[in-house]
């Protein structure tokens, strides 16, 4: 693999946050993507062209939603390819989940082409893992999230995103493309799952996740109260990629930036010792657009991406293009083996365009490669 770092690529509009911009109030939270140093030994075996298992395993289980999101990144997959509506088998499912268990994996998150909780066997799989020490996690719509699959979570996962998005039923129905009533639904389980975890003393983390998009950029205060109210861990609040959607690294929304600033220094005021507000800023431009400030694809085998489809893409922005499959991990999961950090993988990530990427969702981690494990800028090894 061909270490020489190519001349950097940038966005217009790619710098750092303006000063006094706030994302958090305390820096040791999962969403500081200064976590990824942690990741030197995977980071440094990728330069060398020798891939590790990856750190995670992001699994789509369905290729099917209950709602119709304004800003879904995975529109592609569940309306205009003969991939819509595409399941994992229930035992694929489960012998997945043992071969990345075995292969080394440290963690494996349910979410992405569709809605997660719509496989059944979602309970048995968070089982599986959790015997084997890797930990589980779920970014889900909350509209299924009850019965057994509640239960699993809060025995055994790490933590689970709820995306609500909004903080009253109109305003979901807009964004979402259901009945208002749905969000109520959404709610009383959310606070059936807080009730839970309370109940049993659990340790999992629950969030309520915020995609911020031009139509409901004034429900983010009201959507913090509401989030503080049923008394889940903290509200995770992003503006929504536009450029998954429209296609391409030049298309974003008109953000309305003095309301979303002044709705989100709101919400911080909201926070105590049991209740915190992450407001993402850093993976993003001032006017919360594309940000790239690294010059090529390197990051991406910290993760693999499993599809309903039996195929593995080579990251999870570009889950369910043909163009970017690496492999696959049907009918035999241990064939991943074959494929994992081989010629054609590392010819593929040489290859990639990122003028023509969306949003990178590993994007800090490769700025971290190219500057700290490449080119040694931290002094890394002089604590």
């Amino acid at each position: 693999m061909n270490n020489a770092l190519p001349e950097s690529s940038t966005h217009p509009e790619s710098k750092v946050p303006v000063p006094g911009f706030r994302e958090w109030s305390d820096p040791y939270n999962s969403f500081n993507s200064l976590k990824g140093l942690l990741y030197r030994q995977w980071m440094e075996a990728i330069l060398a062209g020798n891939f590790l298992p990856p750190v995670e395993a992001s699994i789509d289980p369905v290729y099917d939603c209950n709602l119709d999101c304004v800003w879904c990144n995975s529109q592609g997959i569940l309306k205009k390819t003969e991939r819509a509506g595409q399941m994992m088998g229930e035992q694929h499912l489960l012998d997945l989940s043992r071969f990345l268990a075995a292969w080394g994996v440290k963690g494996a998150c349910f979410a992405g082409g569709g809605e997660p909780l719509l496989h059944p066997g979602c309970a048995d799989s968070v089982k599986i893992f959790a015997d084997s020490g890797v930990g589980t996690a779920f970014l889900t719509n909350g509209i299924l999230l009850k019965g057994e699959i509640a239960r699993a979570m809060v025995e055994h996962s790490r933590w689970v995103g709820v995306s609500l998005d909004s903080s009253q039923g109109d305003n979901y129905s807009q964004i979402k493309g259901v009945p208002p009533e749905v969000f109520d639904m959404a709610v009383a389980n959310l606070r059936e799952l807080v009730k839970l975890r309370n109940r049993l003393n659990s340790k999992l983390e629950i969030s309520f996740k915020f995609l911020i998009h031009p139509q409901n950029a004034g429900q983010i205060y009201p959507a913090a109260a509401l989030a503080k109210e049923i008394g889940v861990d903290y509200i995770h609040i992003r503006p929504a990629a536009a450029e998954n959607v429209l296609g391409g690294a030049d298309c974003s929304l008109d953000f309305p930036m003095e309301l979303i600033n002044s709705q989100l220094e709101q919400a911080f005021a909201l926070e105590d010792s049991k209740f915190k507000v992450f407001g993402i800023r850093h993976k993003f431009s001032p006017r919360m657009k594309l940000s790239r400030r690294f010059s090529r694809c390197l990051a991406s085998p910290l993760l693999i991406q499993l599809g309903a489809d039996g195929n593995c893409y080579l990251c999870v922005d570009h889950r369910g293009k043909p163009e970017y499959i690496i492999g696959s991990h049907y009918p035999n999961p241990e064939q991943i083996k074959d494929f994992w950090g081989g010629p054609a993988m590392r010819e593929m990530m040489g290859k990639v365009k990122l003028e023509k990427c969306p949003r990178c969702t590993f994007g800090i981690y490769n700025e971290i490669m190219e500057n700290v494990i490449a080119d040694d800028r931290m002094c890394k090894n002089f604590p």
